[in-house]
């Protein structure tokens, strides 16, 4: 199978391991990632605020750029630049004087939207278009000593009419990817809300309060790592955790990691290839995951 692949900016910057571990994953599944050519930045999180026009030709421009390579379907990493692309498909259908504008942004740079590509997040490829029992006859190390905790942020679900694969209120999808690793996964309260990132420039002790949130309702529930779907995620509960500890003096940890890096370990596939960071690495050495 093949898909066009965005990886966002954040995914081929800081959290360039988030890449590394999809490519492996769809590597083992036979799901080939093609990355649209000449992608531009998908202005998620400040743009559509600023100027929907500009977004939305922004996005629809990606979007094109996979018609022209002849798919029909755009996969992410991040659910930032999902929702950005959905988001900007949506306002273009719904809103007749954007459409004439962003129309007349295209055309004025010789590009045509069809309409026949939308974004989905490779969550959604994993589990519609792959499958949970293939992804299962893949695992070659069952992570069954793991109790995993299922984070899904507040984009990859939000709004439901728009991203329209699963209830906001009862997902699964990453609970149902956990448990074909072998590992049991965790609920807990905070799985959807914001983990902080958009505040980190503007209110920075917020961000971490809401990073911190996060991080300790997991650990409240009796999760020993806790799995998410967002490259900018990444960078806030992985990267940013010892600022979150420093601030909150927490004392503990709770180790983070992308989705697809939990795949990529239970199909045999060493944790050191991955980049993990150090607070992961350890658990899973602690645990004899090598």
């Amino acid at each position: 199978m093949k898909v066009a692949y965005y990886p966002g900016c954040a995914t081929h910057g800081l959290s360039k391991d988030v890449d590394i571990a999809t490519k492996k994953v769809a590597e083992v599944l036979g799901l080939e990632l093609v990355e649209v050519e000449d992608w531009n930045c998908c202005g998620g999180g400040f743009l559509d605020e600023y100027d929907q026009k500009a977004h939305a030709a922004l996005n629809l421009r990606n979007l094109s750029q996979v018609e022209k390579m002849g798919l029909n379907k755009m996969a992410t990493p991040c659910s930032v630049c999902l929702q950005s692309h959905r988001l900007a498909v949506n306002n273009y259908k719904e809103d007749k004087e954007l459409r004439k504008e962003v129309d007349s942004r295209l055309r004025s740079a010789s590009i045509e939207y069809k309409g026949t590509v939308d974004a989905e997040h490779i969550v959604w490829v994993l589990v519609r278009d792959v499958g949970v029992e293939k992804i299962k006859s893949h695992v070659t190390r069952p992570l069954n000593q793991l109790k995993v905790g299922t984070y899904y942020g507040c984009q990859m679900l939000r709004p439901e009419q728009i991203m329209g694969f699963e209830s906001v209120y009862k997902p699964h999808s990453l609970e149902d990817l956990v448990s074909a690793t072998g590992a049991t996964p965790v609920r807990f309260p905070m799985a959807t809300a914001c983990c902080g990132f958009p505040l980190m420039g503007s209110n920075p002790k917020g961000g971490l309060k809401l990073a911190y949130n996060v991080l300790s309702s997991a650990k409240g529930a009796g999760a020993d790592i806790m799995v998410h779907p967002c490259s900018l995620c990444h960078l806030q509960l992985d990267v940013t955790q010892f600022k979150v500890m420093d601030e909150f003096k927490t004392g503990w940890t709770m180790p983070t990691m992308y989705i697809t890096q939990l795949l990529a370990i239970s199909f045999g596939i060493s944790p050191k290839e991955l980049g993990l960071s150090k607070i992961a690495m350890k658990a899973l050495e602690e645990r004899g995951i090598t």
